[in-house]
């Protein structure tokens, strides 16, 4: 039999079945039309779920056993023809039956790099390391309830100086069709894509944490598309408060803490599942309905003011500013937006625990299909991981009942 076609099941998966996986991988790739194409996608999906440490192509190519492993899923991954989109379409279908998703949360995922020649690469400020550092900027959009979360649709921002240099996006293999956009739009149209008919998704509020983008933007562009969305934004935010009670409504900028901290009077305790420890705690919250400064251009009439929430949240300790969120769905309370904008811990913390650890940063090529198709084949193994560990719960409470 030839080393390509060896199945894959008897490697070592840790606490998730080998049958599960085998299984789980072919439903997946079954989209990929030649047999050695999807034997190559197995030995991926086993390689990231089953080697330790950096997901290098050697380290992946271990999991076969002949030495033109590691050359042989450099292609599969970076120059075949197989198409991620249709993987993504099959995954996320399937976690949209199996999860019942409370909403889609947008994530997201800097990548650290070395050098200047893998695809999107910049130096740029990076909060979460305080400094300039070399590194990717992506954008994730997870399936998530209270419970679980998984990737299924993954978007990498492009800088100008990627797709303005031709002999750039010639050697990174940038599509022609693929145009500059601002991190905003990347992001939402990241997001919007899964809404497309391909998708076949029932459709869920946007959730994010647009702390570290404008906005402004973000509301804008989810508002002409009709998407419901709950976003964090930082204190400093510029709104209009048109609540009665509150001081000069309606005619004036405050900034969102100022407006949060006056309707505060009116907060109530709400209850909230703590992902780190799979326990209700309390928060109190507040809501007050607001809207953004209209745009005015030159010889243009003003748009129209979009009536929205603002959410505050106080968990810590007395002087502790609030937890901020705004929203387009007015109509629901504030207690059910702010536990819906807290998914986003949810999501942090199975990418922590799951989604790096199946190496979501770890592609070391260079060019944009590759990216595209090493992240598709990690949200894959992020599945089977968070279903197996479904599989294992949903088990041992019927073994719990039997007994």
């Amino acid at each position: 039999m030839d080393l390509i076609e060896k199945d894959v099941s008897d490697r070592i998966w840790g606490d998730v079945a080998d049958d599960f996986v085998t299984d789980f991988s072919r439903r997946m790739l079954a989209s990929l039309k030649r047999r050695d194409q999807r034997a190559r996608g197995e030995w991926y999906i086993s390689g990231l779920l089953s080697v330790p440490g950096r997901k290098s192509m050697r380290a992946l190519a271990s999991v076969a056993a002949h030495g033109a492993a590691e050359q042989s899923l450099h292609h599969f991954i970076s120059d075949s023809s197989w198409s991620w989109q249709a993987v993504r379409h099959t995954l996320a279908r399937h976690l949209d039956r199996v999860v019942l998703p409370q909403a889609w949360v947008l994530s997201s995922m800097a990548v650290p790099k070395a050098g200047a020649h893998s695809v999107g690469v910049e130096e740029s400020f990076r909060t979460e390391h305080g400094r300039v550092i070399n590194s990717q900027q992506a954008y994730g959009v997870w399936l998530a309830n209270e419970e679980t979360s998984a990737p299924v649709n993954w978007g990498l921002f492009l800088p100008p100086g990627w797709l303005d240099d031709q002999e750039r996006r010639r050697r990174a293999k940038i599509p022609d069709e693929v145009s500059g956009v601002s991190p905003e739009l990347c992001a939402v149209e990241t997001l919007v894509e899964i809404a497309g008919p391909d998708w076949g998704l029932r459709r869920r509020p946007a959730v994010l944490d647009a702390r570290e983008l404008d906005a402004t933007v973000l509301v804008r562009e989810f508002s002409r598309r009709g998407v419901p969305f709950v976003m964090r934004i930082g204190g400093a935010t510029r709104l209009i408060g048109f609540d009665p009670g509150l001081p000069g409504r309606g005619d004036r900028l405050f900034q969102a803490q100022q407006l949060t901290e006056w309707a505060k009077r009116f907060a109530r305790p709400v209850g909230w599942v703590d992902p780190d420890y799979s326990i209700t705690r309390s928060i109190l919250v507040s809501g007050t309905r607001v809207t953004l400064p209209a745009i005015r251009r030159p010889g243009a009439p003003g748009a129209p003011q979009r009536a929205l929430t603002l959410v505050g949240g106080w968990s810590g300790g007395k002087g502790q500013p609030p937890e901020l969120w705004l929203s387009n769905m007015v109509e629901v309370p504030a207690a059910a937006l702010l536990r819906m904008g807290r998914l986003t811990r949810r999501v942090a913390k199975d990418f922590t625990e799951i989604g790096a650890k199946v190496g979501m940063r770890d592609f070391e090529g260079r060019n944009y299909a590759g990216w595209h198709r090493h992240t598709t084949l990690c949200s894959v193994a992020h599945a089977i991981t968070v279903l197996s560990a479904a599989r294992r719960q949903a088990a041992d409470n019927s073994q719990g009942l039997s007994a």
